[in-house]
């Protein structure tokens, strides 16, 4: 009730409240039930409508625009979670079962804070399983070639952004981007290949455009297989930021290269058997800096790449090209600046392979012909300068000087767009097998290792760097290589190059062309350093410190084993060379051990010279046959082809050799040629030579040494230059065996020699002629000895001449023009046999060879008669200023009378000086010597044998001849024997030109004829009478025989006339014995008054000439009418000789300074001991040449000795002889007139001339009187 009341009481109010209550419950309801309505329509749309509209519309849309049928298993879209999935999603290919996109699943949560950020936020986005498969078909088009084409109707442009949406970033928001087990299959039917990208996840945690993520990083991670090699790829970096910072790396583990091998088309022959795999890793930074631009943007790149197993070979299967391992590791700072840097290249244990067939063709040239079909494209009609520079520098000609004259370009020019520093490119490792069958035998060549490298390498508007190469063969043969180059504009390379054990006998057949197989060539070695250019002076190499080492060098003659030259090394050091410049040296050159045989065999064929033609024309000249059928020019045309083609004259090169040495080197040479072979050997061979240049003024001088049998030593040195020719040589013989002469001679002489030793030291010097086509003067200067010489007759092997010493001084011979000029000759202890044999030949003839009769001379003609002779030309300017002879022995033997006879001259010596060939002055000869031990023999006079007019004037004097030692010739010849009797001679020779004048005095005292012997050859004179007539009261016969003759005529036989004079002047004193002066007046008893006698060198009147004088009054004053004619006379001879000792005897007497010079003390008078020392002392003063021994040194004589040596040395000045005969003279007239009274005026004194030369040989001088 109470409720009720209340309720009454306020219905109204209530009644109002309820109402406002219900409506906003059915408000609320409304709305409630408005959203349900509003939710239930959204459940029912997103979450199956729309999926189920979304798939059919999706199916008929592809379907329709692919042209190809599309599935779609479901799309599901929880309106709750806002999660959309598509699954099953596939388009069918065209070709049937197969799928030409497929996806398994694809999962989408959109997060509801997109509200929020009014942005699509994307909390998951999966893909899973996507795959494609893409065809290449036989036509070369893909499966999807019609999807690409596409629409090709023009499009209307759309219109451009505002600028303000062009700059506003479209925000989003998406995390956890994953794609998983994506793949990739495309199939190449043209080339029957598959190429896949397999197992493919992407993985991208979170990406965002929005402004509070802009520096948040992404961090994408990629991986796959690409034909089933690993591939992964990370990305991370701020791609919204204004930076675009982003950073890329990407790894490919080794991708099998194999099957894109048929991708590549390979000229034949090449054909790759493995293509090998390829590992790869690329990193890269990208980013656009703070505050700059988008043109100012850097992207850094690093790469690293690993190459393996690559194998090319020929269509054939050989071998040409394997590559077991290639890198690379290549980075940029900024890519877009074009800036490069390699850190290494790297090729390393690669193999190549060389072949060249028969025919020239090269396996790894397009073609196989080799250079044959590698042919140059042919030029251009229209060609550039610089081409014709190039051109012109490469062949080393100088530059065409264009009219124009517009600016020669570079020789390279280089213009690349971009840079790069190569630190080190390199190949390692490297064997290449070379084969050559076109040449034969086939040469097979190993390289077992070859490294190079490439460091410091530039590359862009130049390029430069180092290099290094090293080959090592499998003969243990070595080239390294190694420097710098440098081109801009021009090339530069500097470097140097050594070679180690090259064997050339593995190149033999390259060298057959230009060596015969008579040479041997071991191990070659080689260095040097080098700076090459190559710019518009032309091409300019230098090359400096080179070294070149031969070892075992053989020469051999064609079907011999022994080696005729051969050498243990030749090295040679310091070699340069400057090609601009032509200029090219060699500091040292050494030959070690050389050893040289020569044999000239019977023929006069030396094999020496027919090994060295047989090395240098081993093919023989294969064009003669063909240059012989060719029409034969003219002598004028061919002048004027040549004047044609003769090439410019171009500077000489220069070459010089500083220094060459051989050691140890050996030589020998053997004549077979001669009736006796020859051998000579030279060892111990050492020659040093210094500075050979072929620039003209340029000296080398040079020393050498060499040994002779052992004993003989050769020592040369001097200087010479090649340019002139000229040579200066002094030479050193030293006991040279001249043994080794003698088969030269046997020819021409039948004698032998046993021993002898040659020295000789002098200079000899050649000049060049003042013409090029004269002969060089050769002149040579010093000394010469023949020690210890003996020879042999070969007939009956009897000793023929010997001595102990031949010395020569002061030796001046010269040629062209022929010159001989000796100061001094001294023979020393000489011995010579003579021997007249049983056949009555002397051995001089005996020995002499009979030559030939030459058949070019005219019959009844002399060779000499023959020849025509140049005037002035006939005999060459021969002097010898001395000569001198001492201790000299003959021995002469006579086998052809019966009883044998044998003489000995002995102490032979004396001096020949002033011969000479030109000139009017005379050789003068004094000799003296002993017969039978104690006749002397002395031979004075003048001598011109070199002369075209032979001229000889001497007087022979021959005392105290014992003639019963004749007495086998005097029973022969004169029928009776000898008992006593001595023989003088003084026999004086006269021969001026062909006209022979001879007074041969000879005087027999007490000559006594014994037995008479019965003897065909005996003369019938009557010799007893003639005898007793001859002698005069002291028992001598003195006989003056003179003899005259032509010797140019042939029937001129001198002892045919020697016989006859003396036979007439015989029968005349047999039938005239009343020639006597006294008998005219009855006084003189046969003596000859119309002479009187001086002493030599005197002009006193003994009493005997007195009382000849005396007799002469008497004959006067009978013959009152007679006028007496005075002939002063002088001995030219005798005088000369006196005077000479007298002059002798005051040079001794002045060695001491105490003895008076008036003349009143004589040599004669002073004690032995003290006359002695003066002569020793005046020889030791004395300026001839005296005798010397084997050695060269003067020879000890004896006192006897050097006095004969100091008197026939002594020498007349002014008019000695004439106021000698002028005394004479004086000395007669005075005593006629004042001692005998004879009339002045009948009395007459003529000027002095010399005694008649048929007096020159008396002991005493004659002057004569005549009567008028």
């Amino acid at each position: 009730m109470q409720l009720r009341t209340i309720s009454g009481t306020g219905t109204e109010r209530n009644g109002c409240l309820w109402g406002k209550v219900m409506k906003k419950y059915f408000t609320v309801k409304i709305v409630a039930l408005s959203a349900g309505i509003l939710f239930t329509l959204y459940l029912i749309l997103t979450g199956l409508v729309a999926p189920w509209a979304g798939k059919r519309i999706a199916v008929n849309a592809l379907t329709k625009t692919l042209e190809r049928q599309t599935r779609i298993e479901s799309i599901t879209f929880n309106p709750f979670t806002l999660e959309a999935r598509v699954k099953n999603f596939a388009v069918e290919s065209k070709i049937k079962g197969e799928n030409l996109a497929s996806i398994q699943d694809v999962y989408l949560n959109l997060s509801a804070a997109s509200l929020l950020h009014l942005a699509p936020v994307i909390s998951d986005l999966q893909v899973t399983a996507p795959n494609f498969s893409l065809h290449l078909n036989e036509d070369n088009s893909l499966n999807i070639s019609d999807l690409l084409e596409g629409n090709k109707e023009p499009t209307a442009p759309e219109p451009e952004p505002a600028k303000e949406a062009s700059d506003a970033l479209f925000e989003f928001k998406v995390f956890n981007v994953k794609i998983t087990d994506a793949a990739l299959v495309f199939t190449d039917h043209i080339r029957s290949v598959t190429h896949s990208v397999t197992q493919l996840n992407f993985d991208l945690p979170v990406i965002s455009s929005m402004e509070k993520d802009l520096a948040t990083p992404i961090k994408a991670v990629m991986n796959c297989l690409l034909n089933n090699s690993r591939l992964d790829v990370n990305v991370t970096g701020i791609p919204f930021d204004a930076t675009r910072k982003m950073s890329v790396s990407l790894s490919l583990l080794p991708l099998d290269l194999n099957c894109f091998v048929p991708y590549i088309n390979l000229p034949a022959p090449y054909k790759i058997k493995s293509a090998g795999n390829l590992g790869l890793s690329v990193s890269g930074d990208y980013e656009i800096p703070a505050g700059k631009t988008v043109e100012e943007q850097t992207l850094a790149v690093n790469l690293k790449t690993v190459m393996k197993n690559f194998d090319l070979e020929n269509v054939s299967g050989a071998k040409l090209f394997a590559c077991p391992l290639l890198t690379m590791n290549a980075s940029s700072q900024n890519v877009f600046d074009m800036n490069f840097l390699v850190d290494e290249v790297l090729l390393d244990q690669a193999s190549l392979f060389i072949e060249r067939d028969a025919r020239g063709g090269i396996n790894l040239v397009t073609g196989g012909q080799g250079m044959k079909t590698a042919q140059p494209p042919q030029a251009s009609t229209r060609r550039s300068d610089a081409s014709t520079v190039d051109t012109q520098a490469v062949q080393g000609q100088a530059p065409a000087v264009h009219e124009n004259k517009k600016p020669l370009k570079p020789v390279i020019a280089l213009s690349l767009p971009f840079t790069a520093k190569i630190n080190q490119a390199a190949v390692k490792n490297m064997h290449i097998r070379f084969s050559d069958k076109m040449v034969s035998p086939e040469v097979v060549k190993e390289i077992s290792s070859l490294d190079f490298r490439l460091t410091d390498m530039n590359v862009g508007s130049k390029v430069e760097g180092k290099y290094d190469l090293h080959i090592l063969s499998g003969d243990d043969e070595e080239i390294k290589t190694a420097g710098a180059f440098h081109v801009h504009n021009d090339l530069k390379a500097n470097g140097n190059v050594s070679v180690n054990g090259i064997s050339l006998k593995n190149f033999r057949p390259y060298l057959a062309p230009y060596l015969g197989d008579n040479v041997t060539l071991e191990n070659v070695a080689a260095a040097l350093n080098f700076n090459m250019g190559f710019s518009q002076a032309g091409l300019g190499v230098e090359v400096s410190d080179g070294q070149v080492t031969l070892d075992t060098f053989g020469l051999t003659e064609q079907g011999k084993k022994q080696p005729l030259v051969q050498f243990d090394r030749l090295a040679l050091s310091g070699i340069s060379c400057d090609l601009l410049k032509q200029e090219a040296g060699v500091g040292l050159v050494e030959l070690y051990k050389a050893q040289v045989e020569v044999n000239r065999d019977k023929t006069g064929r030396m094999d020496l010279l027919a090994a060295i033609e047989q090395a240098l024309k081993p093919g023989g000249n294969p064009g003669k046959k063909a240059t012989a059928s060719k029409p034969a020019q003219t002598k004028q045309d061919a002048t004027k082809q040549d004047e044609q083609n003769a090439p410019a004259p171009s500077p000489a090169w220069v070459a010089t050799i500083h220094k060459t040495v051989l050691d140890q080197c050996r030589v020998q040479f053997i004549d077979q040629a001669k009736k006796e072979p020859v051998k000579v050997i030279m060892k111990d061979i050492g020659v040093t030579v210094e500075n050979i240049s072929t620039k003209k003024g340029e000296k080398s001088t040079f020393k050498a040494s060499m040994t002779n049998k052992d004993k003989g030593q050769i020592n040369l040195d001097g200087s010479f230059d090649i340019s002139g020719p000229a040579a200066t040589v002094n030479i050193d013989f030293n006991r040279i065996d001249v043994n080794t002469a003698e088969p030269y001679f046997t020819d021409f002489l039948k004698i032998s020699i046993s021993e002898g030793y040659l020295n000789t030291k002098g200079t000899v010097v050649v000049t060049p002629g003042k013409k090029k086509s004269d002969l060089p003067e050769i002149t040579y200067k010093g000394q010469a000895s023949l020690n210890n010489f003996m020879s042999k007759n070969k007939v009956d092997n009897t000793e023929f001449f010997s001595c102990k010493s031949l010395y020569a001084t002061g030796m001046d011979i010269s040629v062209n023009p022929m010159s001989v000029v000796i100061e001094k000759i001294a023979l020393t202890d000489f011995y010579q046999r003579v021997i007249l044999n049983k056949n009555a030949q002397l051995n001089y003839k005996e020995i002499m060879v009979e030559q030939p009769e030459d058949k070019t001379v005219p019959k009844g003609k002399t060779k000499t008669e023959s020849a025509p002779v140049k005037e002035g030309g006939s005999i060459p300017h021969i002097r010898i200023n001395a000569i001198t002879l001492q201790g000299g022995h003959i021995n002469f033997s006579d086998y052809f009378t019966q009883p044998n006879f044998t003489a000995n001259m002995t102490e032979i010596a004396g001096s020949l000086t002033g011969l000479s060939s030109m000139g009017k002055a005379h050789a003068q000869l004094v000799l003296k010597g002993v017969h039978g031990g104690y006749a002397p023999l002395d031979i004075t006079g003048q001598v011109d044998p070199l002369k075209d007019k032979r001229f000889v004037d001497l007087t022979i004097s021959f005392k105290n001849i014992e003639l019963p030692k004749f007495n086998v010739y005097s029973k022969k010849y004169l029928g009776y024997e000898i008992e006593k009797g001595k023989l003088i001679l003084e026999l004086h020779y006269n021969i001026n030109g062909d006209k022979l004048n001879s007074n041969n005095h000879v005087l027999f005292d007490q000559l006594t004829l014994g037995k008479k012997v019965d003897s065909k050859d005996a003369s019938s004179l009557p010799l007893e009478f003639a005898v007793s007539l001859l002698k005069n009261s002291k028992g001598e016969i003195d006989l003056n025989l003179p003899i005259t003759g032509d010797l140019s005529d042939p029937k001129f036989h001198f002892g045919k006339v020697v016989g006859t004079v003396l036979k007439n002047f015989i029968m005349g004193i047999v039938t005239a014995p009343f020639k006597f002066l006294g008998n005219l007046v009855g006084v003189g008893s046969g003596q000859d008054l119309g002479y009187v006698e001086f002493d030599p060198g005197k002009s006193q009147l003994d009493q005997a000439q007195k009382d000849k004088l005396n007799k002469l009054v008497t004959v006067l004053d009978k013959r009152t009418n007679l006028k007496l004619e005075i002939l002063s006379r002088y001995n030219k001879l005798k005088d000369a000789e006196q005077l000479r000792y007298e002059a002798y005897e005051a040079m001794v007497l002045s060695m001491d300074k105490k003895l008076p010079e008036d003349g009143t003390v004589r040599l004669a008078d002073l004690d032995e001991e003290k006359r002695t020392r003066l002569i020793e002392k005046s020889y030791d003063k004395a300026q001839f040449p005296k005798p010397r021994d084997a050695s060269g040194k003067e020879k000890e004589l004896t006192l006897d000795e050097k006095e004969t040596l100091l008197v026939t040395s002594m020498s007349l000045y002014g008019d000695a002889l004439n106021d000698l005969g002028r005394r004479r003279g004086r000395e007669i007239a005075k005593y006629l007139t004042e001692t005998g009274k004879i009339d002045v005026r009948r009395v007459f004194v003529t000027q002095p001339d010399p005694v008649a030369e048929d007096e020159e040989n008396s002991a005493r001088i004659k002057t004569a009187f005549n009567l008028k």
